[in-house]
């Protein structure tokens, strides 16, 4: 199905470049904040010719993709005038509007004609969805620019150990999974594994402790398909066939002002076991035994037990609260 579509889309392009032979000429900026981590480029629309949406696309593309780079989020913004007539004294207002791209991830192994052609037909979606508005009266006017938003992709994997930072460990809240041997420790990348078993598998003495027996355990989970060490969006993957299970994430920071907060939480409700995971420095996970003893200082001064709901952080003393 790609291929008749990849090659209607390079007949319209030739068509169209064949309309405007001589060398097109467009103004660029670029804009980057945190260090480069966040840039912003734009492709100006040249002034003196004019292009309906989907043939500036086509234009812009080639300078367009120079600026899609692997292992980054973008998404594109086109900002267009847009006219409308007054129905009783034909005076007209025009104002810019954005349409933008749903945010993509770009990947090395990521086919960048076949991602530029989906986010086109995203833009020129939102665009006849203005269109098709009971009474909006508006029309398209001329493009202003193409903006390309790019932000770097660093997926959150768990997977090299990390020491409990004091602050959590005095907690006794967590179980930081270790091998006895300490050479061991650094070789293994399946603290996620690990983890979710001792969940499922609860222990009284040694329980951070990853035993032969836990080692068995853990061979009745399904990683089909699972990558080590586990990504946060490879969850969902670990979920699906495994329907007993769910995992909620919980990140730490701690930058002047410690702070535990939500990284993911699971969208199915109502299996046997929920687990709850935190991730330290966005690539060690350790298992949360007490939410209770994890959380209770951190959102409310009472001493006794508290029930937490992951989604707000909110706690209440009974759980059916």
């Amino acid at each position: 199905m790609k291929r008749p579509i990849n090659d209607t889309f390079e007949a319209f392009k030739k068509k169209v470049m064949s309309l405007y032979p001589k060398q097109l000429k467009f103004e660029e900026s670029k804009r980057s904040a945190l260090n480069g981590f966040a840039v912003h480029h734009s492709i100006k629309a040249p002034t003196d010719q004019k292009f309906d949406p989907k043939t500036f696309s086509l234009v812009v593309k080639q300078k367009a993709m120079e600026k899609l780079k692997p292992q980054t989020k973008v998404r594109l913004v086109l900002k267009a005038r847009m006219e409308k007539i007054h129905p009783t004294d034909d005076s007209s207002i025009v104002e810019v509007m954005n349409f933008q791209s749903r945010t993509e991830i770009i990947l090395e192994v990521t086919n960048l004609d076949e991602l530029w052609i989906k986010m086109v037909k995203q833009i020129l979606e939102n665009i006849s969805s203005v269109f098709q508005m009971n009474g909006s009266g508006w029309t398209f006017h001329s493009d202003v620019s193409l903006d390309i938003h790019t932000v770097r992709y660093r997926p959150l994997r768990g997977g090299t150990h990390v020491p409990l930072p004091k602050f959590l460990a005095v907690k006794e809240a967590l179980n930081n999974m270790y091998f006895h041997s300490e050479k061991k420790i650094l070789e293994d990348n399946q603290c996620f594994k690990w983890c979710v078993a001792r969940a499922l598998n609860p222990v009284n003495k040694d329980s951070s402790r990853i035993t032969k027996t836990l080692q068995e355990q853990a061979k009745e989970l399904v990683f089909d398909g699972i990558e080590f060490p586990v990504s946060l969006k490879a969850i969902t993957n670990f979920e699906k066939p495994n329907p007993e299970i769910s995992i909620n994430v919980l990140g730490y920071k701690d930058e002047g002002k410690k702070l535990i907060f939500p990284l993911r939480i699971s969208n199915v409700e109502d299996r046997r076991y929920e687990v709850n995971l935190q991730l330290l420095e966005d690539k060690h996970y350790v298992l949360i035994k007490s939410l209770s003893r994890l959380l209770t200082r951190q959102m409310s001064n009472h001493d006794g037990k508290r029930h937490f709901c992951l989604r707000c952080l909110n706690s209440f003393t009974k759980k059916k609260c």
